[in-house]
């Protein structure tokens, strides 16, 4: 997955604790493919969940919900490009809830279907 994507915005005041974010980091990565709630990822850093998502955003710049589906849709784009599975396994091995929602997901969000998005980026057969 990319690293890029897991790494906070340069730290302001008002975010989390370096040992938060790394902590919240680990579990989303580990967890990706499953439910995540924001009250666990809260109960990590013994932060009540208002006061842990302005945190969060104060240390991502996006509330827990968006970062964890740009988590998710990036993970998807790996997916797409390194395994010929079908978008319905991607979309669970992800952490959507079924092929259409990471459709509409992803459409919304990258303003292309994961299929086209796929097939733009496909490795082309020299002649």
């Amino acid at each position: 997955m990319d690293d890029n994507a897991a790494r906070p915005v340069k730290s302001r005041p008002g975010g989390l604790a370096p040992w938060q974010e790394r902590k919240v980091l680990h579990h989303v990565s580990e967890h990706l493919g499953r439910s995540i709630q924001i009250r666990d990822l809260a109960g990590l850093t013994g932060l009540s969940v208002g006061h842990f998502s302005r945190r969060f955003r104060g240390s991502f710049g996006l509330t827990p919900r968006a970062y964890l589906i740009r988590r998710r849709l990036e993970y998807a784009k790996t997916l797409l490009m390194q395994t010929p599975s079908h978008l319905c396994q991607i979309a669970l091995a992800s952490g959507f809830s079924d092929q259409s929602h990471m459709s509409r997901t992803f459409q919304a969000i990258v303003g292309s279907t994961p299929t086209r998005w796929r097939r733009e980026r496909a490795p082309h057969p020299t002649p």
